[in-house]
């Protein structure tokens, strides 16, 4: 196997209840001239004090529409309102913006190999991210890349990816929002079979559940052509888009519970 590499630039938007100016905390009044727009789902499971994501409207076909500052949030078309906005373009970044995001460097107890992530295989090359698998591996432990953001309290998201599915076989993309096993919500492309589609999936969210997972159709030049892959994690749904179009919504085994973004590559 020779040397893969995906590349991850592009944005996250994140919920939390420390956001804007001080001012706005209490009611989600207006930083700026335009009123904030009223927030309309309210589960049980979100502190009172953090305004709700929106769950209605539909996303842009092609390309989903960069966050637009409204008042004290940032609205995500197709997706609603959130209180904060990040986006990292690593087609200007000269170094690994550490602020925000951290480099994976844990093993993974995984059979028939086990899996290590270290700093070697993350580097920022030809305007992109690229996370690598080295050719060659045949033993324990299998090197790969992972990223997340240094931010563990993201509640509800809509976060985009843009990359390129490597050519060479036997690797996974992940582009996913994990908290632990029972708290994880995947989109994952496996190299060389990218005829065979994306994989998205919300895990089991206990021991006897069965995870929700659906496989969609990629477009031919996946490998070729920058995709916008795109998951809006709302209260009581997962929607993943392809290039701004909606392809699936899962209701089941949504998480709940505040964690991090991650994106890997591992065999």
């Amino acid at each position: 196997m020779e040397d893969v590499a995906v590349p991850l630039p592009d944005g996250v938007v994140r919920n939390t209840d420390e956001y804007c100016a001080t001012g706005c905390q209490s009611a989600f009044g207006n930083c700026g001239s335009s009123a904030s727009p009223s927030p309309s789902a309210s589960p049980s499971a979100q502190p009172s004090s953090t305004p709700q994501p929106q769950t209605s409207g539909s996303a842009v076909p092609g390309n989903s529409l960069t966050p637009n500052k409204q008042g004290c949030l940032w609205v995500a078309d197709g997706a609603g309102s959130f209180t904060h906005s990040q986006t990292f373009d690593f087609s200007v970044l000269t170094s690994f913006p550490t602020e925000d995001l951290a480099i994976s460097t844990y093993p993974i107890g995984s059979s028939p190999y086990t899996q290590l992530y270290t700093t070697s295989n993350v580097a920022i090359k030809g305007g992109t991210l690229q996370l690598k698998v080295p050719g060659g591996q045949a033993a324990s432990p299998i090197l790969g890349a992972e990223i997340s953001t240094q931010d563990d309290d993201i509640l509800y998201a809509s976060v985009r990816t843009k990359f390129k599915a490597s050519t060479v076989a036997g690797t996974c993309h992940g582009a996913f929002f994990y908290k632990d096993d029972n708290h994880e919500v995947d989109i994952e492309v496996i190299t060389g079979d990218t005829w065979k589609g994306v994989h998205y999936t919300n895990q089991k969210a206990n021991a006897d559940a069965e995870a929700s997972t659906v496989r969609m159709t990629l477009p031919s030049d996946a490998s070729s052509v920058f995709q916008e892959y795109r998951i809006d994690w709302l209260p009581g749904r997962t929607d993943f888009y392809l290039n701004g179009n909606l392809q699936k919504t899962l209701t089941d085994n949504v998480p709940s519970t505040p964690g991090s973004w991650l994106w890997n590559n591992w065999r």
